[in-house]
């Protein structure tokens, strides 16, 4: 198998190795490119490695919203195939779960093994990878639920070491504690199901009054709890309760082709994706929704629950009874439209359904169609090969950049791009910023070292800039010069005045587009990057003690100065010397009074 041929994404996810439809090893990755390339391009020590590579013969990804995501989706996928070259999963072994009991007075406990799950007797939540002890033990510290083995049926003498250390209420012996030990139990339960902003802002509070009480050592106690907390609010999507057996179903149309992907999740695991793309060319059909869906599940097994894009909701009531008809049982459809379990899964999908769409269209037979049609419509004097795209970045010419995107052979090539900071004036004139940097690019190389086609992120005015210095430096004729004017995604050809109008659809167009895309992309970051760094040097100039290594430091810990503002001084700490942390405070909380009182 050649490597080299096969479009690998660089998102975190699983990557599953076949051999005929078997499917032999399961890996996840943070980057997948890096990882499944390294597979091919070294020498094995390892034998067993070496085998595995050997037998090889096709390759499957599924993209994870975080790496997180995708290391619980690998655990899922090795216990579904049993790979021939993965380490055993024995035992029904899983990540941890939290599980409350379903008593009077419910007790937290982490059970490791599926066989647990037994819905009768708890609710659970998870899995939990790494963490889960610390945050049973802040969800106790918080919400004094109880973890021992006391028969709650019974009323005991005196309560155990944890209610005298603040860890529990106490319901073995003060059985009144009932309402306020439930009540909660349900805000623990809110917390861990991502509904916990309300038990936050009361944490916050809580911390806050003990800070202006002068009770340091409590506040402090709070603010880790907090820490604890926001983070186990975060959620995962890879695996949820037993109960959840649903697919997640998406499409989308891309000129004459049509596109799904479907992610199957069972036993609230996903298991499995399902792609596939269709021509459209020469169909005909009413309702596209109702054909796509109807065409899928006739083959396929029907979920309890299906998750489709919101803008399919209009259209969902016949597909709605066609589906409980033929399943012979209620099917459930969702349409999710604000952040939640669902949409997380959603985007998801989406993920997985987006990298489908760009690795058709970045096949090479697909992008050798784009830049022919490109080649033979703006009548260019060669294919477009190798294209640099420019783009200038400012605020009012402040921090102005510009960034240069580049495609060879139709593909972006990352490794090829260049940032410029911009150095003629800042003042706000894009096309003497787009001439300097046209001038700073070409003026030194040769003509064999010149791309094929110049792209401009803008209108005729930028254009007839940068062909002017291509004229002045007499090389104008060795190359072609256009721009893509955004609103219309008109294309421009120096020495032109008429548009060209490509379809959306188009290929060619796409091509264009993505480099643009890019351009902007990679310069707006670098233009963010630069502003921060003068911001927080203008503000910390004037505060003793803070030079160049230590602004580098507070930037690089906080991000920006609205960032150090926000900070308390213990934060600072980290960072600084309690003396200059103190010194900082005081001088960007005077900065802000003087600045105010000027503008009175």
């Amino acid at each position: 198998m050649d490597i080299k041929k096969i479009d690998i994404p660089e998102n975190p996810g699983v990557y599953l190795m076949k051999k005929g439809d078997k499917v032999i090893y399961v890996g996840k990755a943070k980057n997948l490119k890096k990882r499944v390339s390294s597979y091919f391009n070294r020498e094995h020590i390892d034998e067993k490695t070496r085998e595995l590579v050997k037998n090889i013969e096709s390759l499957d990804f599924i993209i994870c919203n975080s790496e997180l995501d995708a290391l619980v989706l690998e655990n899922n996928l090795i216990k579904r195939y049993s790979p021939k070259y993965n380490i055993s999963l024995k035992d029904e072994k899983t990540y941890p779960y939290i599980k409350f009991t379903k008593e009077d007075y419910p007790k937290i406990t982490i059970i490791r093994t599926t066989k647990s799950l037994d819905t009768e007797s708890g609710y659970y939540f998870g899995p939990y990878p790494y963490g889960c002890r610390n945050l049973k033990k802040t969800l106790i510290k918080i919400f004094k639920i109880r973890d021992c083995k006391r028969d709650m049926s019974k009323k005991y003498d005196r309560p155990c070491l944890k209610y005298f250390m603040n860890l529990c209420t106490g319901p073995c012996v003060y059985k009144d504690v009932m309402h306020e030990y439930r009540e909660n139990v349900e805000n623990a339960k809110k917390l861990l199901k991502g509904r916990g902003k309300e038990v936050i802002a009361h944490q916050k509070a809580k911390m806050e009054k003990a800070s202006e009480e002068l009770r340091f050592e409590e506040a402090i106690l709070y603010r880790n709890q907090l820490k604890e907390l926001e983070n186990a609010e975060k959620s995962q999507v890879a695996e949820y309760d037993k109960a959840v057996d649903e697919d997640l179903f998406v499409f989308s149309i891309e000129g004459e082709r049509l596109f799904l992907c479907v992610l199957n999740m069972r036993d609230g695991k996903i298991l499995e994706k399902k792609s596939s793309g269709t021509d459209l060319k020469g169909k005909v059909f009413d309702n596209l929704f109702q054909e796509v869906v109807t065409d899928y599940y006739s083959k396929h097994s029907i979920p309890k629950n299906i998750v489709f894009q919101k803008e399919n909701e209009e259209n969902s009531e016949i597909v709605g009874k066609w589906l409980t008809l033929k399943s012979g049982k209620k099917i459930d459809l969702y349409f999710p439209k604000v952040k939640s379990r669902r949409m997380d899964l959603l985007d998801m999908a989406l993920l997985n359904l987006n990298r489908d769409i760009e690795s058709y269209f970045t096949r090479k037979n697909v992008l050798e169609e784009g830049l022919m049609s490109l080649y033979s419509i703006l009548e260019l004097k060669k294919i477009p090969r190798r294209i640099e795209c420019f783009d200038i970045s400012n605020i009012q010419g402040k921090d102005a950049v510009a960034s240069m995107s580049v495609a060879i052979e139709g593909k972006l090539s990352k490794k090829e791009y260049r940032k410029f900071k911009i150095k003629s004036k800042d003042t706000p004139d894009d096309f003497q910023m787009m001439r300097e940097v046209a001038e700073r690019r070409y003026s030194k190389l040769k003509e064999h070292e010149l791309p094929d086609l110049i792209l401009i992120d803008g209108g005729l005015g930028q254009l007839g800039s940068v062909g002017n210095i291509l004229k002045k430096l007499k090389k104008s004729e060795f190359l072609d010069i256009i721009s893509i004017a955004k609103r219309e995604e008109e294309i421009f050809k120096l020495g032109e005045t008429t548009p060209y109008i490509f379809p959306k659809s188009e290929e060619s167009l796409k091509i264009l587009q993505r480099l643009r895309d890019e351009a902007h992309r990679f310069g707006v970051s670098y233009h963010r990057k630069l502003r921060s760094k003068r911001v927080l040097a203008s503000e910390l100039d004037s505060i003793e003690g803070i030079g160049p290594k230590r602004k580098e430091a507070l930037l690089k810990k906080f991000g920006s100065v609205s960032g150090i503002k926000k900070a308390g001084e213990d934060e600072l700490c980290t960072v600084l010397s309690e003396a200059l942390a103190k010194r900082v405070i005081r001088g960007l909380n005077d900065d802000g009074k003087k600045k105010d009182t000027g503008n009175r």
